[in-house]
């Protein structure tokens, strides 16, 4: 189980992730993970003065999928 604390939650395909953006040494990063932390995505935020949205969240799962989809 992870910490729900300051994050998002959003479904797709069925499964639950939370996502959130932290600030590190590299500059803004979307973080998204997996309830069962099988899944860890993080992403540069490219334009810091645009929000983050469900729809950014849900096309990064998108692509993460499709190239899983792709290998197996």
């Amino acid at each position: 189980m992870i910490s729900t604390k300051n994050k998002r939650k959003i479904e797709y395909e069925g499964i639950s992730y939370y996502w959130y953006v932290r600030i590190n040494d590299r500059g803004h990063r979307v973080h998204i993970i997996s309830v069962d932390k099988k899944v860890h995505l993080e992403y540069p935020f490219l334009d810091t003065e645009l929000p983050v949205t469900p729809q950014d969240i849900k096309k990064h799962l998108k692509e993460y999928h499709d190239t899983i989809g792709t290998i197996k």
